[in-house]
């Protein structure tokens, strides 16, 4: 199959089932994958935003498909994207992943303004909060930032949202109490 085949099913109809019908064509043709993502990378409405619900598909099935590479270029375009769904979309692939230690600054930066922005949507927030998580982990002083930038978050959260950030407030809490008890 040609890329412009793909492109043309892809736009052809915007369903689960042919998301689904196009992720079977990628995972059956490895050179389709490169294709597919960057159709995405080229942000062109509303191709990329179809073709980004594919990735995150063929991803659940073959995550080992996103390489190095494709990873930095998500986390390098986060702020270039024209649709919220590209950005929903990527954030949730990211947090699957092992970040790249050299791109942790600029994400982390990214997530933030996304979990402080009142205008990003909730799963693209909840999503933020996984990865900022994810990068406390790392960097464990990060941890008391987090917990303040969430606590600004509860008053305007959705219930699930906000179902999501007192949990993690817990874990965050619970983890600096235990850090405060080594340290001493």
């Amino acid at each position: 199959m040609k890329s412009k085949e793909l492109e043309t099913i892809i736009l052809s109809e915007m369903s689960k089932a042919n998301t689904l019908f196009a992720r079977d064509i990628v995972l059956s043709d490895p050179k389709l994958f490169k294709v597919l993502f960057n159709m995405i990378i080229r942000d062109s409405e509303p191709l990329s935003r179809r073709a980004i619900w594919i990735l995150d598909y063929v991803l659940e099935e073959q995550p080992q498909l996103l390489e190095n590479d494709h990873l930095k270029k998500l986390i390098d375009n986060l702020n270039n994207y024209s649709h919220e769904a590209l950005i929903r979309h990527s954030l949730r692939i990211i947090a699957r992943y092992k970040l790249p230690e050299s791109h942790a600054g600029k994400l982390l930066n990214t997530c933030f303004d996304y979990l402080l922005n009142p205008k990003t949507s909730i799963a693209s927030k909840a999503w933020s909060m996984e990865i900022l998580y994810e990068l406390s982990e790392e960097e464990p002083d990060l941890k008391q930032e987090l917990i303040t930038a969430i606590e600004m978050n509860l008053d305007f959260a959705s219930s699930g949202l906000k179902n999501k950030a007192v949990k993690m407030l817990k874990r965050l809490k619970k983890q600096e109490f235990r850090n405060s008890l080594l340290k001493q």
